[in-house]
């Protein structure tokens, strides 16, 4: 089974009234805020029908344990992207396998950039990013770290 499942608008609408996607469990609760994850529904859907294809759950067998979230392609075909990682499964390579995995759907999808901002403070992120072979670009706003990582030259 794949870590990663495409997500539609419904899996977030179940999320924000506290109910799991479709076919899955999750491991505990804390992931995401019914507005945050109603404004992610609204967003997926919206990437599908732009470009069709998007957001993408984490999944470890039955669970879903996080998501990844692009923004829409710019004219270069660079796209920004946000990942999350329930808080009960952090620490396990969840995140760096995934993010692995979407760069690899991003590139087959024609994409020619990803690129990703952290907190200074967030080292299990930078990690994820360094070992999926992001390299620093200068800083985004507000002190952030921001990340690229070219997919095709």
């Amino acid at each position: 089974m794949s870590l990663l499942r495409d997500a539609v608008p419904a899996d977030f609408e179940r999320l924000a009234v506290g109910l799991p996607p479709q076919g899955l469990l999750l491991p505990e609760a804390g992931l995401m805020t019914a507005p945050v994850a109603m404004l992610i529904a609204r967003h997926c859907g919206t990437l599908r029908a732009r470009q069709g294809w998007g957001a993408c759950l984490i999944v470890e067998g039955d669970l879903m344990v996080g998501f990844v979230m692009p923004k829409p392609t710019d004219a270069e075909g660079q796209a920004e992207f946000g990942y999350a990682i329930s808080p009960g499964q952090r620490g396990r390579g969840l995140a760096g396998a995934a993010v692995g995995c979407f760069v690899e759907r991003a590139a087959r999808e024609g994409l020619s950039a990803l690129l990703a901002e952290t907190d200074p403070g967030n080292a299990g992120s930078i990690r994820v990013l360094e070992r999926n072979l992001f390299t620093p670009v200068p800083p985004g706003g507000e002190g952030r770290l921001r990340w690229r990582r070219y997919l095709r030259r």
